[in-house]
């Protein structure tokens, strides 16, 4: 037995509930060996493989630099690892952020984030309210965002709790999601340069804020989503909320996580994985629905059975602006990971199949340009995968452009 797997043996035994821990639902693939060899065209095999803690440790945050040169992953217990990722897909452990020593009582990592083009400096937000800048060339945080009453400015009252949050494109705005609390919902903003609190939204949202998306080179285009099942997108050069509210989708469900992506024309797509693993994408200035897959859709593509054993892990772009979407299911410990590409409306091809996974996947990072997927989730195991052969993920017929109809209603 390995090390590896004398840990996975140990990791069962702890008590932390997980939804490794519930027992398996009957589920078996939709075809045999052969077809689903055929079916999934690529092959992936772990690269290198590193575990964060001798604990049962979620990972619930991972981000990567701008080079993909270097990983942080964040935990349930609010400590971060930071690894250089090699050329070759190999982990070399860089440091560790250790854990906040006396953090509210249920706080967890709520986020990790390069600040800028560099590896060095690194945002990690938690859930009792504050995000922390750290330069990892020394030790200690260098600087703190957290909500500040200003009675003052006339701010309404804000929860010391987080639920996300991320900084935008060129590194100089923080925006951070809540809970609802006393009957509103806030976005919060911060100056990184200056060390200050620029002021929030709290008018768009009804519900918890689950997702803050910052267009990835537009710095003042926001997208925000929320349990309420609303979709905000915001131009954040303007301070009014009114103002800066550019258009609302309902997609008449409680959003998860959103992305951003490009169709064949350019135009910008937000797409949404819902907390019932629905796919729902959408055109950002239109609002205009794109596609729209069901979770039992997913499980079908991905050549499974049972949908209530189904998980929708992320929506991820290849190097031709092509779409595939990362699931799995609980069985065994997570040890079913596959790819599916969205290639129209109606359609989702099988794309590849990761063997060997070793937990529930939570978090998944791909570098398009080497096809390299990095996941990390309920075992505290970060996994860096290579393609076991030669390939090409590359899909041009991948790509999201089918108008459907509108959602502009509010979901209740």
């Amino acid at each position: 037995m390995t090390d590896f797997d004398k840990y996975l043996e140990e990791a069962i035994t702890t008590d932390l509930p997980s939804s490794e821990d519930e027992a398996d639902i009957e589920d078996e693939d939709t075809c045999g060996i052969k077809e689903l060899a055929a079916n999934f065209r690529l092959k992936y095999k772990t690269q290198d493989e590193s575990v964060v803690s001798l604990k049962r440790d979620y990972i619930l945050s991972l981000c990567a630099d701008q080079r993909f040169t270097r990983i942080a992953a964040g935990l349930s217990s609010t400590a971060i690892h930071i690894y250089d990722l090699q050329e070759d897909g190999g982990l070399k452990s860089l440091q560790e952020i250790p854990a906040k020593e006396k953090p509210l009582t249920g706080a967890v990592t709520c986020g990790v984030q390069f600040l800028d083009e560099g590896s060095d400096n690194l945002l990690v937000g938690t859930t009792d309210g504050v995000v922390r800048l750290f330069d990892l060339r020394t030790t200690g945080e260098q600087a703190r965002f957290e909500y500040q009453s200003d009675p003052a400015a006339q701010m309404p009252q804000v929860p010391k709790s987080l639920t996300c949050f991320e900084r935008n494109a060129n590194g100089r705005v923080i925006c951070c999601g809540t809970e609802q609390y006393l009957g509103l919902v806030h976005l919060l903003f911060f100056d990184v340069r200056e060390r200050k609190q620029l002021g929030c939204y709290h008018e768009s949202h009804e519900d918890d804020v689950t997702s803050v998306r910052f267009h990835d080179r537009n710095p003042d285009l926001l997208c925000t989503g929320g349990t309420d099942g609303l979709i905000n997108v915001f131009d954040i050069k303007q301070s009014d909320e009114e103002e800066a509210l550019q258009s609302t989708i309902n997609t008449e469900s409680s959003v998860h996580r959103l992305n951003w992506h490009r169709n064949v024309y350019d135009k910008d797509i937000i797409s949404c994985i819902t907390h019932t693993n629905d796919f729902k994408s959408y055109e950002c200035e239109e609002g205009d629905e794109v596609t729209s897959f069901e979770r039992s859709d997913v499980t079908a593509a991905i050549r499974r059975k049972n949908a209530g054993n189904f998980n929708l892990i992320n929506a991820h772009n290849l190097e031709d602006n092509g779409v595939f979407l990362l699931a799995g299911t609980n069985l065994n410990r997570g040890e079913i990971l596959r790819s599916v590409s969205v290639t129209s409306k109606e359609k989702l091809d099988p794309l590849a199949n990761f063997e060997g996974n070793k937990q529930i996947v939570r978090e998944s990072l791909f570098d398009a340009k080497r096809q390299l997927l990095v996941t990390g989730g309920e075992s505290g195991i970060v996994s860096v995968w290579t393609q076991d052969g030669t390939g090409n993920v590359g899909n041009s017929s991948g790509k999201l452009k089918t108008k459907i109809k509108s959602h502009k209603k509010t979901p209740y």
